[in-house]
Order: structure tokens, then sequence, then C-alpha cells
């Protein structure tokens, strides 16, 4: 099965990388390249937003696997387009290792509710999860009562339903965001940034952006130490700092071997110090149920 090229998936609003079916109010994607985390990746097809009725417009949206899993990622609009925030789409894409090439669909099944499927490069549909981190269940940004819209949503099989959102308060709507920062200042304790491996990411690494802004030198290149979970070995990588990005270069290959890594391991990465890692590897389902 050969994807069309992003150039001929462009919609209405001129964003590329998605197209609506107006009809069953669905889009795809196409996940390929190394900025999965764009905008325009982000972004909802302008002809989909048009379509989709007003009173399904929520704050959040929820993304199900077949295989039963849900991901809760909150929506925004700038003045050109609704998006998805980074937060929660990376969490769907790193747990279900995407990035080499495949096509996802999103059906809106209402309540801003979306069934997901995905289809590899050869047209095979994924119909179970890759990785252990897309078996655990739903995955949530906002409080308990969100997730209880959700499984309204899910038991009425995707009928629209009066969300709660609408009929909060500012009270309440406070309280979700002094919630949500003290959450994010816990994980902040011990600063970490997660991959799941793809094909590309076995010859170098990434570092997302948000983490190399904060804890990463600008200098355009310097050796970290990586150690493995077990503490028994390490190794010595090159990180090459560009204006776009920072990557692991020279080194990694050999990580990557030793250690070992595969396509669909979950890796954490736990700062130290800026030229210090700690390592922690989840490894993907199909080698732990072959074990």
């Amino acid at each position: 099965m050969m994807f069309p090229k992003e150039r001929e998936i462009g919609s209405s609003s001129g964003l590329g990388q998605g197209e609506v079916n107006v009809e069953k109010l669905s889009f795809f994607k196409i996940f390929q390249g190394e900025d999965l985390s764009s905008e325009s990746m982000r972004a909802f097809p302008y002809d989909f937003i048009r379509n989709v009725p007003q009173n399904d417009y929520s704050s959040n949206m929820v993304i199900r696997t077949q295989w039963g899993v849900s991901w809760e990622v909150k929506v925004s609009m700038n003045p050109r387009f609704y998006y998805m925030e980074k937060r929660g789409w990376n969490q769907f894409v790193n747990d279900n290792a995407l990035g080499d090439k495949e096509l996802v669909t999103f059906t809106h099944t209402g309540l801003m509710c979306f069934n997901v499927n995905i289809y590899e490069e050869n047209g095979k549909e994924l119909v179970r999860p890759r990785t252990m981190a897309s078996l655990s269940g739903i995955k949530k940004e906002v409080g308990e009562s969100s997730k209880k819209d959700v499984k309204k949503a899910e038991e009425t099989g995707g009928v629209r339903v009066k969300s709660k959102r609408f009929e909060e308060g500012k009270t309440s709507k406070k309280k979700k965001k002094k919630k949500m920062k003290k959450s994010n200042n816990d994980e902040d304790t011990v600063p970490v940034f997660n991959i799941t491996i793809t094909t590309s990411y076995l010859k170098f690494l990434p570092i997302p952006r948000y983490f190399a802004d904060v804890h990463i030198p600008n200098k355009s290149k310097m050796v970290v130490t990586i150690h493995h979970s077990n503490g028994n070995c390490s190794w010595e990588v090159v990180c090459l700092v560009r204006k776009a990005r920072a990557i692991f270069s020279g080194g990694w290959a050999r990580l990557v071997r030793e250690y070992p890594l595969s396509v669909g391991d979950f890796c954490t990465f736990k700062f130290i110090k800026p030229t210090e890692f700690h390592l922690d590897v989840s490894k993907k389902v199909e080698e732990i149920m072959s074990d």
C-alpha cells in the first residue's frame, strides 16, 4: 500500500498533513519525518472543525485505539485553527511508537471522542499495542471529572451528552489548573524525557526541544555519559546542539547495539547533570510476550 505524499493530502486550510471526510466526520494523518509535534501535525483540518456540531466542541478530546486504550488530549485554538496540545499529543505518539510512515485515521463519534486506526507503511493494520506504555489504560491531562465524561461518551456509543465542562464555574476551573500545576511541579523534581525507538532512532536520537532548551547547554558539541539502568555499564555519546534541535550522534549506535535497544522500546532518560543521564528501558510488547 502506497501512502499519499504530504503535498497531495492538504486540507482546505492549507495546513497539510490531514484530509477530512465530511460525511463520516473523520480525517487522517501521515506520521513521517522528524517533527511530529509541529503545529501543522497537531492541527485539525479546517473542513473537519467546520462540520463538527457546535455542541460537540470541548476543551479536551479523547483518542481511543481499537484495543481499548484511550488518551485524553487538551484542545486549544489560535486565530487560524484548532490544534491538539503537545503534552497529550506527544504521549499518544510515543506510547504507540509512531513516526515510521504510519497512516492514522481519526473517526469522530461525538463529544470530541475519536476512534483511531493505525496502518503501517505496508498497509497492515495495527491490531495490538507495540509497547507496554500503550497497554496502561486512559492517559489523562485533566481531573477525575473529565474521566467520567469520557466514560459517559463511551457508554453512549459517542452520542452527544451535555458535557460537564460547559457547566463548570470559574471556581472549578481554578481548582483544576491548581491541581495540574502541582502535578507538573512534582514531575519536574527529576527532569526526564521519554522516547519510543523508531527505525531512524537506531542511528541517532533527537532530544525533545522542550527538554533541550532547559537542560542542555548551548554548545555546538559536547560528550555526555549515559548509564545503563543496572548501573554496570555506561556509554559516552556525542551530543550535537543546533539552533533547531539537539541530537545524540556519535556513540549512540554503539549504545543501541550494546544496551541493546530495538524498535518499539520505550526509553526514559533521567537527567543527572548536563553531561550525564540514566537510561531506563521498557521493552516492546512482542519481546516481553516471547520471553
